[in-house]
């Protein structure tokens, strides 16, 4: 899948293709498309025909296309709201932004960036955007083939090359309460600057969490109307005087009165972009209570020789350039220092279209704008028609369990009718005894009984003990080959058990040979006899099974 950032500055169009991999992404291309910035060029005509034509090089269902809409063209504000849940701050947001927007809040389409959560609460910036540059921006995109995966703000896609964008917003455990006022911490903050054509991005960032974003109506066009002024050169002579020569002197010893004078005009021009600069300062210290610690420059004029040095002087904090490029690991073409400037916001707007719902991309398509699923309107062309007959054979089988139902409450009805009348007829039962609980007790007993004839039938020729004991007796040796004194028998079901004594192990074992002759399996076992010993005898225990005689009885 490839994510592409579309920024459509107001002198060019900046474009960065990334593409996710299994280990992540890898940032694939850049490109560059100038726009005329003449009085009379046609710059919308040029954006839609350079649109078209990159349109064609993608394939629509492996690409996102990714847009932003202008930060002077967003209301952003940081709020604090006592819950966390994304829903419930989404649901929130008109309501909290009603009294800071400019614009009404009913033509306004609302979405937020959860910048951290503190105990049960979250740090939010809440964004809204008027719905006719939503919806202008949509057409533009749709005009030149397009269908825009997400619709971001300048600020917020440009803070995802300093932001963790791949982690959840940070967690932080709510302050303990005090009895006295709480002193709001020093918040250590970093600003950057994007400085383009027409407008300057303002981003402050508290460690790697992106805290506020504003815009300053200054740019390069600026000092490219400064520097035509002062020369009385036409405009596109400045923008290339601008371009390849621009300068500030920190030190102006032993420079010409030329360089002074175009070194003056730059930086009287600056100066404006300062003041605002330093006014944003102000209300940043105000509203966080922060303390600015650097200035971070990027954008095309942040190539001018010396800003950094000049600015540092002018704000009195460090200023320095920063590549947007050398804050990401993976980048496969030639890294420059001029890319570096200018693809920061395309770049992070790339990254807009890879994000995880752990920490969901800002976009303004909402409500009426709503992306619409095309997989699922593809599915329903595929397989409408099966889904209507599942449908109907749905509704069939519904009515038909309804009409079953019904004839089966009528048939049981109809089986009680007939259990009745079968009871009072047959088992004699009447009154309360006529229902299904007596009928069964009824059968119920009725088994009982015939199985208990069976079991008495069963038994009725069983042979006694007294039987047993004269198969035993008929069994034994005669007196003259053993003389036998039986202590004990036992019968037990089956089971025989003789105790006894005899004259010696012989005799014991001719008794147990005899005692074959009535068991059932031939075998006849010796035991350990509990008869005590006496003077010339030996006692022995018996163990076998018979026949009883008793019939099998089943149930």
């Amino acid at each position: 899948m490839k994510s592409l950032g579309i920024d459509i500055g107001s002198s060019s169009i900046k474009v960065v293709e990334v593409q996710s991999t299994s280990k992540g992404f890898q940032v694939t291309q850049f490109m560059e498309h100038p726009l005329g910035i003449s009085p009379g060029a046609d710059q919308e005509l040029e954006i839609l025909e350079y649109l078209r034509d990159l349109s064609s090089l993608y394939d629509p269902s492996q690409t996102r296309f990714n847009f932003a809409l202008p930060q002077n063209r967003v209301a952003i504000r940081n709020k604090f709201f006592p819950f966390n849940d994304r829903i419930k701050i989404s649901k929130s947001l008109a309501f909290e932004l009603e009294e800071d927007l400019p614009f009404s809040s009913d033509n306004a389409i609302f979405d937020a960036k959860i910048i951290r959560t503190v105990g049960s609460g979250a740090e939010v910036l809440a964004c809204a955007a008027p719905k006719i540059h939503v919806q202008n921006l949509i057409q533009r995109a749709q005009d030149s083939n397009m269908d825009p995966f997400i619709i971001s703000s300048e600020g917020t896609s440009f803070a995802n090359v300093f932001e963790r964008w791949n982690e959840a917003p940070p967690a932080l455990t709510a302050p303990a309460l005090g009895l006295e006022e709480e002193v709001r911490p020093v918040r250590q903050v970093t600003i950057t600057l994007n400085i383009g054509h027409s407008r300057t991005l303002v981003c402050a960032f508290e460690g790697s969490s992106l805290i506020q974003v504003g815009s300053i109506l200054w740019g390069g066009k600026n000092i490219a109307d400064a520097i035509a002024k002062k020369y009385e050169i036409p405009y596109i002579e400045a923008i290339k005087e601008l371009q390849t020569k621009a300068f500030i002197l920190t030190n102006k010893q032993g420079a010409t009165f030329d360089q002074v004078t175009f070194s003056d005009t730059i930086a009287k021009c600056v100066r404006e972009m300062a003041r605002d600069l330093q006014l944003a300062i102000l209300e940043m210290k105000s509203e966080f209570n922060a303390q600015i610690n650097s200035i971070h420059l990027t954008g095309g004029v942040s190539q001018i020789q010396n800003l950094g040095p000049f600015l540092t002087q002018v704000l009195e904090v460090p200023v320095n350039r920063v590549s947007v490029l050398d804050q990401i690991p993976n980048v496969n073409f030639e890294r420059s220092a001029y890319h570096g400037a200018i693809c920061g916001v395309a770049l992070g707007l790339a990254i807009e279209g890879f994000k995880k719902p752990r920490n969901p991309p800002l976009n303004f398509l909402r409500g009426e704008f709503a992306k619409e699923n095309h997989q699922l309107k593809m599915f329903w062309e595929k397989w409408g028609s099966t889904i209507k007959v599942a449908t109907a054979a749905l509704v069939v089988l519904f009515v038909y369990s309804s009409l079953r139902e019904s004839f089966a409450l009528s048939l049981a009805d109809r089986t009680q009718e007939v259990l009745k009348s079968q009871a009072k007829t047959v088992a004699g039962l009447k009154g309360r005894a006529a229902s299904e609980n007596g009928i069964r007790k009824y059968i119920r007993d009725n088994k009982k009984r015939a199985a208990d004839l069976k079991t008495l039938a069963s038994v009725a020729n069983m042979n006694s003990a007294l039987d047993i004991a004269k198969k035993i007796n008929d069994a034994a040796p005669p007196k003259s080959s053993i003389t036998l004194d039986i202590q004990q028998m036992a019968i037990q079901d089956a089971q025989v058990t003789l105790q006894g004594y005899v004259n010696s192990p012989r005799e014991m074992s001719l008794l147990q040979q005899a005692l074959t002759n009535v068991s059932t399996d031939g075998q006849v076992k010796s035991g350990q006899s509990t008869l005590g010993a006496l003077p010339g005898r030996t006692a022995f225990s018996f163990s076998f099974n018979v026949d009883r005689n008793v019939e099998k009885v089943t149930r």
